[in-house]
């Protein structure tokens, strides 16, 4: 049957990652096969390095291929069967399809028995193999790892290999020190930094724009620390523990869950990014757009529809005008909302009174206290003790001298307290000093105007701790008109004082200390 004449044949050709035979030379010896038989060749489809055991969707040539069996061709030719299928879940759609297999090496017709069995033996046998390879190099790198050796592979973000062992690589680890610096010195949001570095035209090491998750994942990776997946150090790190600590405490905190807010981004606002916050729910206020007659306004609120609803906002009723009718709706009470350009006026006017205070500003260049440090080193014995502890109940574990149940308690109980360690170590760092990171004092107020948005509130948080906004003073009024006679400049700048000193009234700033 196989050497039929003018039989409508397709090429299948897959390069493995091994590159043990080339796409070319596998169509040469193909094509080959098809000549001698007289067959004609309609097509062929490509895999490069591709593994036949992964999963190979529609995109590949194999997933290309499939639909095209017994419509375009009826027969399928492959230098061997290894190159089509090294699982029963390929070779199962073929037989199913009713394909006609010959490779180079010999002819399989999967529409018999013979050659049902034959094929499926042959898969066995290449899945077989390819499962404990698979088995002996995880092995290899465990025992690597172990040796506190890198195990191959691509190098993580901030390293290079140079002689079978990671060295830093001087870009990505300068990177690296750029964003932890601006995470924990600067207190800038991680959103602001992947926004900066892709404005500057920066690009991850694949060549694509950076995004949150690749950045974090980037940052809470313990090869920072020069570690291998074993927890055994191998090479040079990039950060100390100390900073990596308050890095993973920064970065794990549960009460940066990011929020998708359905108006503008906070990151784009000076008071935004969680500075701000409901003087009674303590939630973080969200800015958006109000669209007014007189042209768009930016509010900063306390939104629901963000927060989900809260005792410390009960529901009313009150009656509406809808549509010329009254009719009574059930809305949340005191939610805060507030005009957020009169805020940021306001909370930079008082900042800036901070600035020339010269009390406050030596207090904020105060050096670290040596009891801190101390602490801090008693900690950090404190967190190995607990990794040895860890190790130890996991070998007691292997050996079966302890339970799993007792082995799940005591992982429990150690990540319990290295967690807790962790904030501790935090709550002791001593805040930046303000000169080393922006300059003198003058330099510091000639520069102000002229900062974009992420730099003024990275500046704010190293000043506040946040900023709490309460309901609008009761014995104010909400609407200012215009006076009898009042030119239009004189109005504004009535109702901006009116606004402002309702914003001194309803606005606390809870400063750092």
């Amino acid at each position: 049957m196989s050497t039929t004449p003018n039989r409508r044949v397709a090429l299948y050709l897959r390069q493995s990652l091994d590159r043990a035979e080339g796409i070319e030379s596998q169509r040469e010896r193909c094509s080959a096969l098809a000549r001698s038989r007289d067959w004609q060749i309609v097509d062929s489809f490509t895999d490069n390095e591709t593994k036949a055991s992964d999963v190979r969707g529609p995109g590949t040539g194999w997933g290309r291929m499939l639909p095209r069996i017994g419509k375009d061709f009826d027969v399928v030719v492959s230098v061997d069967l290894d190159r089509l299928a090294r699982n029963t879940r390929d070779l199962n759609k073929l037989i199913d399809l009713g394909a006609a297999i010959v490779t180079v090496d010999g002819e399989i017709d999967l529409t018999s028995a013979d050659g049902e069995f034959r094929a499926t033996m042959i898969v066995g046998i290449a899945r077989f193999e390819t499962r404990r390879a698979s088995e002996r190099q995880k092995r290899h790198k465990a025992a690597k790892a172990e040796r506190g050796e890198w195990h191959g592979g691509t190098p993580p973000y901030g390293f290079k290999v140079e002689r079978g062992t990671l060295v830093p690589r001087a870009d990505e680890a300068e990177r690296i020190q750029e964003a932890i610096r601006r995470l924990l010195n600067l207190r800038v949001s991680m959103h602001s930094i992947i926004v900066d570095w892709n404005d500057r035209g920066i690009k991850t090491r694949k060549g694509n724009h950076w995004r949150q998750s690749n950045l974090r994942s980037i940052l809470l990776n313990r090869s920072l620390l020069g570690e291998t997946s074993a927890g055994v150090v191998g090479w040079d790190p990039i950060v100390d523990a100390d900073t990596f600590d308050r890095l993973h405490a920064l970065l794990t905190d549960p009460s940066r869950r990011i929020v998708k807010s359905p108006g503008v981004k906070g990151g784009k606002y000076t008071m935004g990014g969680g500075l701000t916050v409901c003087a009674k729910c303590g939630k973080p206020l969200i800015t958006s757009k109000k669209y007014l007659a007189s042209g768009d306004l930016t509010i900063i609120s306390c939104l629901k529809r963000v927060h989900g609803p809260s005792e410390h906002h009960p529901r009313i009723e009150r009656q509406v005008i809808q549509n010329g009718k009254k009719i009574a709706v059930t809305q949340d009470t005191g939610r805060v909302s507030i005009a957020h350009d009169i805020l940021e006026e306001y909370v930079f006017g008082e900042v800036v009174k901070r600035l020339h205070d010269d009390n406050y500003w030596l207090s904020r260049k105060s050096e670290t206290d040596p009891e801190a440090d101390r602490k801090i080193a008693a900690l950090n014995e404190r967190r190995h003790a607990l990794f040895e502890k860890r190790k130890r109940a996991e070998d007691l574990a292997i050996e079966g001298d302890i339970s799993k149940e007792r082995l799940r308690e005591t992982v429990r109980a150690v990540e319990a307290e290295v967690e807790q360690i962790a904030k501790d170590i935090n709550g002791l760092i001593a805040p930046p000093n303000i000169e080393d990171l922006y300059g003198r004092r003058e330099q510091v107020l000639a520069a102000w105007p002229r900062w974009k948005v992420g730099d003024r509130r990275a500046f704010l948080c190293l000043l506040i701790d946040r900023v709490v906004v309460g309901d609008w003073p009761e014995d104010m009024a909400r609407v200012y008109k215009p006076r009898k006679g009042e030119t239009p400049a004189e109005y504004e700048k009535r109702h901006r004082s009116m606004m402002l000193e309702a914003t001194r009234r309803r606005v606390a700033i809870q400063w750092v200390r």
